[in-house]
């Protein structure tokens, strides 16, 4: 930045009031914003706290039968392709125990 009176460049200054940057002739910069505008929020309200009444996942809703428990709804979970000459790679979550598997071949 540059003096608007002289045209020399600005230096930064440090006062007992915060750094400035200052003309090393004097000139005064009325023109020139040097606040530093921080605007800071505290959030008051307390997060809200989410609880599942029964365990179930409320996403499992594809007929798969568990594995691990016999629980007959499953949560799809798709972790897509690694490579463009890739299958997509599919998982069933279930909606009971958690238990994930992972599915041979497409989904239809």
């Amino acid at each position: 930045m540059f003096c608007k009176t002289c045209g020399g460049l600005l230096l930064p200054k440090k006062t007992p009031y915060g750094k400035w940057m200052s003309c090393p002739k004097g000139h005064s910069q009325p023109e020139l914003n040097q606040e530093n505008n921080v605007i800071s929020i505290k959030n008051n309200e307390l997060g809200k706290v989410i609880t599942v009444s029964d365990g179930k996942n409320v996403l499992a809703v594809h007929d798969h039968s568990c594995k691990r428990c016999g629980h007959g709804k499953a949560e799809l979970v798709d972790l897509g392709s690694f490579y463009s000459d890739e299958d997509s790679v599919y998982k069933m979550k279930c909606g009971k125990c958690g238990f994930v598997e992972q599915l041979e071949g497409k989904v239809k």
